[in-house]
């Protein structure tokens, strides 16, 4: 008995999904794709040897896993950027010197952070400091008047 290349690419292309929703390592996908494809193929142009149709197949899951990785993590960053958050006017007390528009390491909350001064006044150590807005993973601090 013979097996249709048709239903083989089929069932690995089943096989390979279910594989990757048990892992969920946006790998197999990519290759499930490329055996389903691979399946549309032998069925549209069925005297395509069984080299001609694996080369297809690495081929498609090899260019859908660098391409799709790279689109889908480029997705990813854009909607993890706005998860950065902070008490905005809460006030601290500054432990280094500060220029305008200077920028340094400042511990806010026992952890070290990036801040800006966003203000036109000095800041010296000991002085009160009010975060005012973020700015990506930066806080913006005034001083206290």
């Amino acid at each position: 008995m013979e097996i249709n290349s048709i239903w083989m690419w089929a069932a690995v292309a089943a096989i390979l999904l279910a594989g990757e929703i048990i892992t969920t390592s946006f790998v197999l996908v990519f290759f499930a794709v490329a055996a389903a494809v691979t399946a549309v193929v032998a069925f549209v142009f069925p005297q395509l040897g069984s080299s001609v149709q694996l080369i297809i197949f690495g081929a498609l899951g090899l260019i859908g896993l660098f391409g799709g990785r790279r689109w889908i993590r480029a997705r990813m960053v854009e909607k993890a950027v706005p998860a950065f958050n902070v008490d905005s006017n809460s006030e601290f007390t500054a432990d280094r010197d500060f220029l305008p528009g200077a920028e340094g390491a400042i511990m806010y909350q026992g952890s070290p952070w990036t801040a800006v001064n966003d203000g036109s006044d000095s800041i010296s150590v000991g002085d009160r400091v009010k975060i005012v807005r973020t700015g990506g993973i930066k806080i913006m601090i005034v001083k206290v008047k």
